[in-house]
């Protein structure tokens, strides 16, 4: 089969994420298979208009804001005879490929950005992109839909879509640590974007009421933001007295991740909502069980009391979680080798079949 993605972002996009990292694997593994993939995304400072990677071929135009129009211009009308299928990546704005495709058109969406909004976005802007989401997600109700988790498929039904829904399992791969010695003293870990919408002031508020609650403990936050919000968040650890206790390492190299994942006693992650939360199912890999908010997606890559704890959204709920699993030795070996088992289950070798059987049955 010939297949186009039209993502507003590539592999190699500085603003790259898991969404990105995630469709690359698949597709790599579509073009291993046999089929012919063309991937349309933005232009970035240095990168060249066409290229091909991993048995891709890249197209690039535009820039975020208008890289869909670009699309649309780029492809109207020439879709047929050169592409029997195009997945509409939906990373907030869509391509609306049911409007102008004339092939069959899957819509490819990890999560809704609705409350993402009011953190990510100024007013006015948080206010019309919250109210104009469900208007426009609402032109692909009918067109066969890949998501990762049950809760957008949940949300998307609230919207009124009634085609088809695949819950694709998130992929993992092969972790090369093995689960080892933890720290000496506690120790929790978060691993993602330092912005808004990911409550990282909750995590740092619920670390402080552990320190003063049970024992002098450690936090260590992998990723990087805006230089004015990572200001605010040690500004915070300051204020809380235990700017100390929490370090701020930046991005890192996998292997480096993997290796603070398998140290750590527990993962936190706070989001508003998520798709899945792929560091969690990571962090699992190496041994070591999440604490998260109960909020799309995060529910779904936690099972409650079995490979982790869900809670309310609140820093205090996060501090009890965190102080039971440490004071409950017998809690935290089951849920920690849980969660081990369970990331077992999850491969980009089967996400790609699951992808690869839907859209020929569709194309067929």
């Amino acid at each position: 089969m010939r297949i186009l993605i039209l993502n507003w972002r590539c592999p190699r996009h500085p603003k790259a994420g898991g969404a990105e990292i995630f469709t690359q694997q698949i597709a790599r593994r579509l073009v291993a298979t046999g089929n012919t993939v063309e991937w349309f995304s933005a232009g970035f400072a240095g990168a060249p208009p066409e290229e091909d990677i991993d048995g891709m071929h890249f197209v690039r135009a535009g820039r975020q804001g208008t890289v869909h129009c670009r699309a649309f211009q780029h492809y109207r009308g020439k879709l047929k005879g050169r592409f029997d299928a195009v997945i509409d990546e939906v990373n907030t704005i869509p391509f609306f490929t049911p409007l102008w495709a004339e092939i069959p058109a899957f819509m490819l969406i990890f999560q809704l950005a609705r409350e993402v909004w009011w953190y990510e976005s100024p007013f006015p802007v948080n206010a019309l992109g919250y109210a104009s989401e469900p208007l426009y997600l609402r032109l692909y109700r009918r067109s066969p839909v890949f998501t990762i988790s049950k809760s957008t498929e949940i949300d998307l039904r609230r919207l009124g879509f009634d085609g088809p829904i695949t819950i694709i399992p998130v992929g993992l791969e092969p972790v090369s640590v093995k689960a080892g010695e933890k720290s000496a003293v506690p120790t929790f870990l978060y691993v993602g974007r330092l912005s808004p919408s990911k409550r990282v002031a909750d995590i740092i508020r619920a670390f402080a009421r552990f320190n003063t609650l049970v024992a002098p403990a450690e936090l260590w936050l992998v990723g990087d933001g805006s230089p004015k919000f990572v200001d605010s968040l040690r500004q915070l650890g300051r204020q809380l007295k235990v700017e100390a206790r929490v370090k701020f390492l930046g991005r890192v190299s996998d292997p480096e991740k993997h290796a603070l994942m398998a140290r750590a006693h527990a993962l936190l992650m706070t989001s508003a909502r998520e798709g899945w939360g792929l560091v969690v199912t990571e962090a699992n890999a190496c041994g070591t069980p999440a604490i998260v908010y109960d909020v799309p997606g995060l529910r779904d890559a936690v099972i409650n009391e079995e490979t982790g704890l869900v809670v309310s959204p609140d820093p205090n709920r996060l501090a009890d979680a965190m102080r039971r699993l440490w004071l409950d030795p017998h809690l935290y070996s089951s849920v920690a080798n849980r969660a081990r088992e369970w990331s077992h289950d999850f491969s980009f070798d089967k996400a790609a079949e699951i992808v690869q059987d839907e859209i020929a049955r569709r194309v067929a």
